[in-house]
């Protein structure tokens, strides 16, 4: 038991504006605010759970979260959860990531969604997508850029010919 010190009326305490209802679909401004490594439900596998927030506009402070599998013996889950890590690390300028805390506080472009839960267990649910803030999706080192691949493509024969089926000039 613990004593308040006080006469706590809930009466008095004014209602809660915030919603627990998920984002609407669109591009924010958000940042990490917390991460935790976490076993993954099966006990096999990591999972780094991520706390991300609003920071621009009428939603600031609203939050969402990721789960990333960035341990499972789903190789097909473990490829999502690394490319969706490596999308973010892109976003917020890190060549090399060691600890979860050098994502914190950096802002980034997240493409919100909601997802639906087949089964109807749970209800509706956001998911992240991680961009670069001038929106432009992240792209690792030494790709080539949108304007390289126009560039490549613009300088192929519009034939749709394979090379040994061109004829020669």
């Amino acid at each position: 038991m613990a004593e308040l010190d006080m006469d706590f009326n809930p009466a008095e305490v004014p209602e809660d504006d915030r919603s627990f209802e998920p984002l609407p679909a669109g591009d924010y401004t958000m940042q990490i605010i917390d991460s935790e490594i976490k076993p993954t439900k099966s006990g096999e596998g990591q999972q780094l759970v991520l706390t991300i927030e609003v920071i621009e506009g009428p939603l600031s402070n609203r939050r969402v979260w990721d789960r990333l599998n960035i341990r499972n013996q789903s190789a097909d889950a473990q490829r999502i959860a690394q490319r969706s890590l490596a999308d973010l690390c892109l976003a917020v300028g890190i060549t090399s990531l060691k600890n979860s805390e050098d994502l914190h506080f950096k802002p980034f472009t997240g493409k919100v969604a909601i997802r639906v839960d087949k089964s109807g267990q749970y209800g509706p649910q956001n998911t992240v997508r991680y961009k670069a803030r001038g929106g432009a999706a992240p792209r690792a080192a030494g790709a080539p850029s949108v304007a390289h691949q126009a560039a490549a493509q613009a300088s192929k024969p519009a034939t749709g010919a394979k090379p040994w089926q061109r004829a020669s000039a």
